[in-house]
């Protein structure tokens, strides 16, 4: 067991009620066979503080159930708009969430993995900072917010920049998996790319902040990332799939003074080993990514590097 913080309190403008509480907001839930992990995630949802949701359920080949448990959401629930879309045939993560973000009618859209949890006034914190925002005139072209992460035997609370902006993202992802934005926006840069082996929200984020502005911050928890089960998760895929995500994204979107925060991230995988030449490139890649090179080496780190291409051609 373990206890969820309080988020903390924001500060909106009283003017900002009647309009911000009137906009259809979209959640879409890609799923495959995780029925008792879906449950969760969509009983946060459906306990959610703020008013107009829809509700987009995409069953990606799910043999085990699911479809009849959302069918019987269906009428209970007068205030929400509940959707089910079934692919008879697996076509992946970035297949099911397009579906959703083409189907979606809401003002606003944002996700949630089947085995994460929202915390109940997630949404109304999104819609009344983003109008805060419109107000002061800002440009930005999502939200995001801080994680909690469980990790079974402890619970870790992840503290994210305020504001995120293309070189930050470039960086590391510093956003995390989940954003609030405008369907139209995700459809203009084209939404998630089905040929990114794993990286795929970070690279989504980037072509998002290129192109609308940074990226800011709720300062707030409301997000449970829990990834204290025994279902597939990014950190246990082969060190094949991160390496060759790691150079998509580099040949797309990095030059090479973005080598060091590229490296960094791929340290954060267990099974993954970087060589010398990727300690040295830390090193000179600015302070911090300096310290945390030297941080590794008492790890065992560095070994045969598994990324060489990395270090061919760059920009």
């Amino acid at each position: 067991m373990f206890s969820i913080p309080v988020s903390s309190p924001f500060n909106f403008h009283d003017k900002n009620d009647n309009h911000a509480m009137n906009d259809l907001v979209t959640i879409y839930v890609p799923t495959k066979n995780r029925l008792g992990l879906l449950t969760r995630a969509l009983n946060s949802v459906l306990a959610q503080s703020y008013r107009p949701l829809e509700l987009i359920v995409v069953s990606d080949g799910a043999t085990d159930g699911t479809c009849d448990y959302v069918n019987q959401l269906h009428g209970q629930h007068s205030d929400i708009q509940i959707k089910l879309i079934h692919n008879a045939q697996s076509q992946g993560a970035c297949a099911a969430r397009n579906l959703a973000i083409q189907a979606a009618t809401g003002r606003f859209i944002t996700g949630i993995d089947d085995d994460d949890v929202f915390m109940p006034d997630r949404i109304e914190r999104f819609v009344r900072q983003w109008h805060a925002l419109e107000e002061e005139g800002q440009s930005f072209s999502c939200l995001f917010d801080r994680r909690i992460v469980n990790a079974g035997g402890s619970v870790m609370l992840w503290d994210l920049d305020a504001r995120v902006d293309l070189p930050a993202i470039l960086e590391t992802n510093a956003i995390g998996n989940q954003v609030f934005t405008t369907p139209e926006r995700l459809v203009e840069i084209g939404m998630f790319d089905a040929a990114m082996p794993a990286w795929q929200d970070w690279e989504t984020w980037v072509r998002l902040v290129r192109t609308f502005g940074p990226a800011v911050s709720i300062c707030s928890n409301t997000y449970l990332m829990d990834i204290s089960h025994e279902f597939e998760r990014i950190t246990l895929k082969s060190p094949e799939r991160i390496i060759s995500a790691a150079q998509l994204f580099y040949d797309r979107h990095c030059q090479r003074r973005n080598m060091a925060g590229l490296l960094r991230s791929l340290a954060g995988y267990q099974q993954i080993k970087l060589s010398a030449s990727d300690f040295f490139t830390m090193l000179g890649g600015g302070r911090s990514h300096a310290k945390f090179a030297v941080k590794q080496l008492k790890y065992g780190k560095y070994k045969a590097s598994l990324a060489p291409t990395l270090h061919a051609g760059g920009k």
